[in-house]
């Protein structure tokens, strides 16, 4: 059986989210302990990074394929960084 999400489906990594005027979209891929987790681009790149707050009233409009917003769990790493 799958564990149940700890948050919210529309905060787990890999959700998308897309400005109220259309222009941006933002991708939760969060660089802890930075507040700043969503990566935000526009048509012709990154604009960088934005907090919960900034983004928090854009809609979610999909998910990053293979990630956990898209209902596959990241697999945990157990090895030695190179």
């Amino acid at each position: 059986m799958a564990k149940k999400p700890t948050v919210p489906l529309a905060d787990l990594i890999g959700s998308v989210r897309r400005s109220p005027e259309g222009t941006r979209l933002a991708v939760l891929w969060p660089s802890p302990p930075h507040p700043a987790r969503w990566m935000v681009t526009d048509r012709w790149g990154s604009t960088g990074y934005e907090p919960d707050e900034t983004v928090a009233v854009w809609p979610v409009v999909g998910a990053v394929p293979f990630s956990p917003a898209a209902g596959m769990e990241l697999a945990e790493f157990k090895g030695k960084a190179s």
